[in-house]
């Protein structure tokens, strides 16, 4: 905000992005610069302005630096806190502007790991996403001259040890850039890496069905809903997804057994139309069943209580294991084994709360 006040940055309308104005800073660098005495050449009166010149400007010119940005935020703290352990990163709250809103969390990706982490994800992105990060990747690294190995092999055959400089660990380096010196040669060179490396699409693997089911998961996590439907005194439940990217509804609609995608018109002219793909009833119950263990509190929370009212007359497809996270027992009834299904009976026979929750409570 102080460099905002102040003409330096311009903040975009997401109010997250700050865009530097170099002749605004050129400007302040020169009134507020320490003088020099007449005939002093132009440049570094001491070492820490030396640091900075040659930081931040390339042949007298303010060097104009674009780096990758990822961020991945929600208001579910325990959610992000999965992201952020997954990525290795802390996870920030964010005050509200407004003091009706929700604290929201955020973990955030910078430079080199968040370029590899945009290439690695932008063939399961839909069509917006993969637009923002071929924008954001357009000029990224064109004049980088130093690069982190971090995960990426020695290149001297038969070294198993993580590359620190120009592809080699630091014995194998040392052991070329000696033989180097002396003129001689060695039994292997080095592998800088570039550019054109690291935006390289990653090789295409097999996908099977729990990547699907991985990545709608994920997807509702988001941007679904889960929650339960009345008619004619009978609840039911529902699964929703709404969204803007119509190529993403259509993908998570063909997963789940959805074979119409409806348009719904904007309230208001200036907004987008969204897309909506819905699925109620047994189908409903089975996928929020299988999505359960992969969903955060928020949304484990709404699933029970979609399903607690539910009475279907039959399953329609038998699960493949036991309903109750982490058993993969043979199904005997209502979705469970026979061990969780006994336990049931034996709750419900003595008056008190089962302790694990059939496909069918009727």
């Amino acid at each position: 905000s102080r460099l905002t006040g102040v003409g330096v940055v311009r903040v975009e309308t997401d109010r997250r992005t700050y865009i530097l104005l170099p002749e605004s800073l050129r400007q302040a660098a020169q009134e507020l610069g320490p003088s020099r005495d007449p005939g002093l050449p132009l440049g570094a009166i001491d070492e820490e302005e030396e640091a900075v010149l040659r930081r931040y400007f390339v042949g007298g010119r303010l060097r104009e630096e674009h780096f990758a940005y990822l961020r991945a935020m929600d208001t579910d703290r325990d959610v992000m806190e999965r992201v952020g352990s997954l990525l290795e990163r802390a996870v920030i709250a964010i005050e509200p502007d407004e003091e009706w809103y929700k604290t929201a969390f955020a973990v955030t990706v910078r430079g080199l790991a968040a370029v590899r982490l945009m290439v690695k994800t932008r063939p399961a992105l839909g069509a917006f996403r993969q637009a923002q990060i071929d924008a954001a990747l357009h000029d990224w690294g064109t004049s980088r001259v130093r690069w982190d190995y971090e995960g990426i092999a020695c290149a001297a055959g038969g070294c198993a040890r993580e590359a620190v400089t120009q592809g080699l660990c630091k014995s194998h380096y040392n052991r070329w850039y000696k033989a180097n010196r002396r003129g001689s040669s060695a039994a292997f060179q080095p592998r800088p890496l570039s550019r054109a490396d690291v935006l390289q699409e990653p090789q295409s693997h097999s996908i099977t069905p729990d990547c699907g089911v991985s990545w709608l998961a994920g997807l509702l996590e988001g941007e679904g809903s889960f929650w339960r439907a009345f008619s004619r005194g009978h609840a039911y439940p529902v699964v929703k997804l709404e969204m803007c990217s119509k190529d993403v509804v259509e993908r998570a609609a063909a997963l789940i057994g959805v074979t119409t995608v409806r348009q719904q018109k904007p309230r208001d002219p200036a907004w987008s139309a969204t897309h909506i793909a819905q699925v109620s009833g047994a189908a409903a119950a089975t996928w929020m069943q299988r999505l359960r263990p992969l969903m955060g509190e928020r949304r484990r929370s709404a699933i029970d209580l979609a399903l607690d009212d539910y009475y279907p007359e039959r399953l329609p497809v038998a699960p493949a294991h036991c309903v109750v996270p982490g058993c993969e027992g043979p199904p005997r009834g209502r979705g469970l084994c026979h061990k969780h299904y006994m336990s049931w009976s034996r709750d419900r026979a003595k008056g008190r709360v089962p302790r694990v929750k059939p496909l069918r409570s009727n």
